[in-house]
């Protein structure tokens, strides 16, 4: 049995940063190509489509949703003129460094009833971001509309999805390396060394590696580096900062040796990534 005081802990860490939504509509170009670093929750309104990720392809038919976690790439072939997409860009985090799908596994596809959900809940999320309030009060009751619909959202996604198999269970291990979790997230524009991080923990460094590393299967330093290429992705994505400035944010002093980093994680340089990103 799950302890309540546990269950009172993960929802209190849980977390929605509401990036963007919008109505979109393609038109001419046969394929689009995507790779975000947020949630994408979306309704297909019009026109069918391909959806490809990895080796596997769907066909999305009017009326059906896409729930699209961050960090996945895929592709959309067009198989008429032009389609049309109520979108949302989420974050859903847990622990504040956890994306909710590292614990569950959703459809990419949806049946038309959920997307039916999924397009009302855009649209009034929509809706709100973009109405003007009368005074602060109203701005707050806007806001609080905003959240309803928010834990509306996840409570369609969650239904539709499933657990990974210890995932939530496993959530106890990020309690005990919160420590850890928060001073890289503060200290990313900084050099990190693993020596403090063990000493966070009142471990030696050699203890306290091995046991990160038993319990999330990278070493503390795959970590660091990957919370790096995860916090430039989302600068790119949602700012206009220069290669220098983002470097500077993520440890490096010039761009240079950001770009390095970047491509040897990522395969392509930043400036391809923030070229090649669309905002469903």
């Amino acid at each position: 049995m799950t302890d309540p005081q546990f269950l009172v802990t993960v929802l209190n860490s849980l977390n929605f940063t509401y990036l963007k939504g919008n109505t979109t509509r393609f038109e001419v170009k046969n394929s689009h190509s995507f790779d975000q670093p947020f949630t994408l929750i979306s309704q297909i309104m019009d026109g069918p489509l391909l959806l490809h990720l990895g080796n596997a392809s769907y066909k999305v038919e009017p009326g059906q949703g896409l729930i699209i976690p961050p960090n996945i790439k895929y592709k959309i072939d067009m198989l008429e003129p032009q389609f049309v997409t109520h979108w949302l860009n989420l974050d859903i985090t847990l622990f504040d460094h956890f994306q909710l799908f590292d614990f569950i596994e959703a459809p990419y596809v949806t049946s038309p009833d959920v997307g039916n959900k999924i397009g009302r809940l855009q649209s009034e999320i929509t809706a709100l971001m973009n109405a003007e309030p009368i005074d602060a009060s109203t701005s707050l009751y806007q806001m609080a509309q905003v959240k309803q619909r928010m834990f509306a959202l996840l409570g369609i996604v969650l239904s539709v999805s499933r657990y990974k198999i210890g995932s939530f269970e496993d959530t106890r291990k990020f309690q005990r390396f919160q420590p850890v979790f928060d001073y890289v997230e503060q200290h990313l524009a900084e050099k990190i060394k693993v020596t403090q991080l063990a000493e966070l923990m009142y471990l030696s460094t050699s203890h306290f590696h091995k046991e990160f590393k038993q319990a999330f299967q990278v070493s503390p330093l795959q970590y660091i580096q990957a919370q790096r290429l995860k916090k430039s992705q989302y600068l790119l994505a949602t700012t206009d900062l220069t290669m220098g400035e983002i470097a500077n944010r993520i440890g490096y002093d010039h761009a240079y040796p950001f770009i390095r980093f970047f491509k040897s994680m990522y395969g392509s340089s930043p400036g391809k990534y923030k070229k090649a990103l669309h905002r469903l």
